[in-house]
C-alpha cells in the first residue's frame, strides 16, 4: 500500500516540527539568493529525514510542499547512469530518477520539491522517482563540490547509499586487468568489476555500456578511487563518474594468505571420505581455473579449478566472481564448507575476496580417457579436464540442456546451461574429439566450455531435423534429467527454466515435465515432434501414452502445426489436437493411451507438440509426463 504525503496533514507538520527542533544547531546547505523560478519553501528536510520517512512502502508526495536542499554529487553526463543523479548533504545521499530531465550540473546546490515524486526501492536501492527536473528542481548557486568521505571497503554498507566516497589502498581484481570497464551494451546493459584492498575485501564497480569510458582497460595498480555508492540486491557496488578519478600508479599488494598452510585437493577430497564437513582454519590451496565464465556454461558463482598434482575440485563462491580461464588462483579457505551437491564435490560458500589471483596459470592437458572409464572412475576424474576421442555426437538439436555422446564403449551426457553463450547452435552430428570438464549432476556428465573444445573428425550427412515418416519413441536412449532435444526432438521454455526432460523408474524412461520446485513464477514448456513429412504418406497415424501425478491444475494439452520451421515456435501457427490425455480423473502413475489420431486430413511438413503451463506461486505444479510415441501407416 503506498502512503499519501499532502499539505493538509498535521501529522506531517508536527513530525517536520520535530525534525526542525533536533536539527536547528546543525549546519544547513543554505540557499544563495534565489533566482526568479523559485519554488515555494514550505518545509525543508534533510535527506536523512526523507530516508527515514520510508519504511518498506513506496511514498507519493503528491502536492505536498516539502523540499529538500542538496548538492548534485553526480549527472549523467558520462553516459554512466541516465536520466538519473545522485545528490548529498551534509547527512546522506540519495538517487534520484527523473520523468523530465532538468538543467542542472555536478556541483549545483539545488532546491528539489518533492510534489508529485514517490519514495521507493529498487532492488534494495532507496531512490526519489518521478521528479520532473524542470519544475521540481531549482539550481541555487554553480560550483558547490562536494569532497568525497574518505572510507574502506570493509565500512560500505546500506545505510551509504547515495554518498560520494573515495578509496584508497585498492585495486582491481587481476583477472578484470585489461579489460574494459564496461562490455557493449548490445552484449549487456552494465559490467560488473571487482576492486579489492589489501586484506580480501571485495567490492563491485558497476559500469554502464554507455559510459563514455567503458571502454578504457581496467588498471593494474594499486591506489585510490572515487565514486557513488549504489545497491542491487544484498550487493553493494560504486559508480565512477570519470576516468581522472580512477588512479591506481602503486604497486599492487602482496597476495595475503602467504602464510597460511597450503593443502591440495587430494587432501580435500580425503578429509570428505574422512566425515569432514569444513576445511581446518588457517589453510589455502591453489590451482589453475579451467572453467571459462566468458562463455557461460556453468552459473556465475561457480568455477573449476585444477592443481599441479591434476586433482581438480569445484568452487562455489557467495555471489559472481571474475576468474578467467587459465588464471593461478589461491583460496584462502579457512573452515570453508565442503559438501557434495547433487553428487558433485565442491567448496561452498567462499567470499570472492578470498579467491586471489596471483598470475596468469599453465592449463594442464586434458587426460585422454574412454566413456566407460570415466564412468567407472568419476570421483577421480571429476572437475577435471578430459578428453573423449572418436565420440559421436547426434544432430537435430541445439546444445542447451543435455545430449547424449558415445564412443565405443558406452554413452555419457553432455550438460549445456541454457545461458550459455552456444546453448542455441545447432549441434552438427559427426565423430569428434571432445575436450570437457569432467563433472556429476546426478550421473557422470561433461561440460565443455565452448565449441572451441570440440573437434570434428567427420560430419554426420543425415540429420535428424530431417522429415520422417515414422516415429518409435520410448527415450531409453535418453540420460536421466536429460532435455528432450534430440533426434529432431525441440524442447522449448517459453517461459521460466524449466523444459521436459526424461526421467526415470523401474528402468522405463520417459518425458516428464513439472512445475514442482521451481523458482519460476511461471513455467510454460514445449516438447515437439521431429518434422512429419505428410505428403509422403498415405494413412497416417499417430499415438502415445501419458501419465500424470500429483494433479493441481489442468495444465496439460497437445497441439500440431504446418508451419513450424523447426525454431521459432512461438511464431508458428498451433491448433489444439483431440486426444485422450491423463487427468485429475485418473490414477497417479498410470499410463492412459491417446487413441490413435489419425492425421490424413493434414497436409505438409508436420509438427505434433505437447505443452505445459504451470504458475508455481498459485500452487499450480502437478506432473505430466510422455512415452511410447509412434507414428506410423495405417
Amino acid at each position: 500500500m503506498k502512503k499519501h504525503i499532502k499539505n493538509s496533514s498535521p501529522a506531517i507538520i508536527l513530525i517536520l516540527a520535530f525534525f526542525f527542533a533536533m536539527t536547528s544547531s546543525c549546519e544547513k546547505i543554505e540557499p544563495d539568493s534565489p533566482p526568479t523560478n523559485t519554488l515555494p519553501a514550505d518545509s525543508i528536510i534533510t535527506i536523512s529525514e526523507l530516508r527515514e520517512l520510508y519504511n518498506g512502502e513506496p511514498i507519493d508526495f503528491e502536492d505536498s510542499g516539502i523540499n529538500v536542499m542538496a548538492i548534485v554529487t553526480m549527472d549523467d553526463s558520462s553516459g554512466n547512469i541516465y536520466r538519473e543523479a545522485f545528490v548529498q548533504d551534509d547527512e546522506a545521499g540519495i538517487l534520484i530518477r527523473f520523468s523530465q530531465f532538468g538543467n542542472f550540473s555536478e556541483g549545483d546546490s539545488v532546491r528539489i520539491a518533492l510534489r508529485g515524486a514517490t519514495l521507493d526501492e529498487y532492488r534494495n536501492m532507496l531512490q526519489l522517482t518521478n521528479v520532473d527536473g524542470r519544475t521540481n528542481l531549482v539550481v541555487q548557486a554553480s560550483e558547490r563540490y562536494r569532497d568525497p568521505i574518505p572510507v574502506t571497503i570493509e565500512e560500505i554498507d546500506s545505510a551509504m547509499q547515495g554518498m560520494l566516497v573515495k578509496l584508497d589502498e585498492v585495486q582491481f581484481s587481476f583477472g578484470d586487468v585489461g579489460a574494459p570497464y564496461a562490455l557493449s551494451p548490445e552484449v549487456q546493459s552494465g559490467t560488473n568489476r571487482n576492486l579489492e584492498d589489501c586484506y580480501g575485501n571485495g567490492l563491485i564497480v558497476r559500469t554502464s555500456g554507455y559510459a563514455d569510458f567503458a571502454n578504457e582497460q581496467i588498471p593494474e595498480g594499486n591506489g585510490s578511487i572515487i565514486g557513488l555508492i549504489g545497491q542491487f540486491d544484498n550487493t553493494m557496488q560504486l559508480h565512477i563518474r570519470r576516468i581522472s578519478e580512477v588512479i591506481l600508479e602503486g604497486e599492487r599488494c602482496d597476495p595475503p594468505g602467504e602464510d597460511l598452510e597450503l593443502i591440495t585437493i587430494a587432501e580435500i577430497k580425503q578429509m570428505y571420505a574422512d566425515g569432514a564437513t569444513n576445511l581446518p582454519p588457517n589453510t589455502r590451496f591453489e590451482g589453475v581455473i579451467i572453467s571459462d565464465r566468458d562463455h557461460e556454461n556453468h552459473p556465475g558463482q561457480n568455477a573449476y579449478m585444477m592443481d599441479e598434482n591434476g586433482d581438480g575440485i569445484a568452487l562455489r563462491f557467495q555471489s559472481w566472481h571474475s576468474l578467467n580461464l587459465g588464471l593461478q588462483v589461491r583460496i584462502n579457505s579457512s573452515n570453508m564448507p565442503i559438501t557434495r551437491f547433487n553428487g558433485l564435490l565442491q567448496v561452498e560458500q567462499i567470499p570472492t575476496g578470498n579467491a586471489i589471483v596471483l598470475g596468469h596459470g599453465e592449463l594442464p592437458e586434458p587426460v585422454v580417457t574412454t566413456i566407460q572409464n570415466l564412468r567407472n572412475n568419476i570421483n577421480d576424474f571429476e572437475s577435471t579436464l578430459v578428453m573423449i576421442k572418436d565420440a559421436t555426437l547426434p544432430g537435430g538439436g541445439t546444445f542447451a540442456g543435455s545430449v547424449p555422446v558415445t564412443d565405443n564403449t558406452g554413452s555419457i551426457d553432455m550438460y549445456t546451461t541454457n545461458w550459455a553463450s552456444f546453448s542455441d547452435t545447432q549441434v552438427v552430428g559427426g565423430l569428434y574429439n571432445i575436450t570437457a570438464i569432467a563433472s556429476i549432476h546426478f550421473n557422470p556428465q561433461i561440460q565443455i566450455r565452448s565449441l572451441d573444445d570440440l573437434e570434428l573428425l567427420e560430419e554426420d550427412d543425415h540429420q535428424p531435423g530431417d522429415p520422417v515418416t515414422s516415429i518409435d519413441e520410448d527415450f531409453q536412449s535418453y540420460p536421466d534429467h536429460a532435455v528432450i532435444n534430440q533426434n529432431g526432438w525441440t524442447a522449448f521454455a517459453e517461459e521460466g527454466e524449466r523444459n521436459w526432460i526424461c526421467r526415470t523408474f523401474n528402468n522405463n524412461h520417459y518425458a516428464q515435465a513439472t512445475a514442482f520446485n521451481s523458482p519460476d513464477p511461471t513455467n510454460v514448456m514445449w516438447m515437439i515432434t521431429p518434422p512429419i513429412d505428410r505428403d509422403a504418406m498415405s494413412n497416417p497415424v499417430f499415438e502415445f501414452e501419458s501419465a500424470k501425478a500429483f494433479y493441481t491444475h489442468d495444465g496439460f494439452s497437445l497441439w500440431i502445426s504446418t508451419d513450424f520451421d523447426g525454431t521459432n515456435v512461438l511464431a508458428a501457427t498451433w491448433e489444439p489436437l483431440d486426444a485422450r490425455l491423463a487427468g485429475e480423473q485418473d490414477p497417479d502413475n498410470t499410463w492412459i493411451h491417446s487413441g490413435y489420431l489419425d492425421l490424413s486430413s493434414y497436409q505438409g511438413i508436420l509438427h505434433i507438440a505437447w505443452r505445459y503451463e504451470s504458475a508455481a506461486p498459485q500452487g499450480n505444479t502437478g506432473t505430466f509426463r510422455v512415452d511410447n510415441v509412434k507414428l506410423y501407416e495405417d
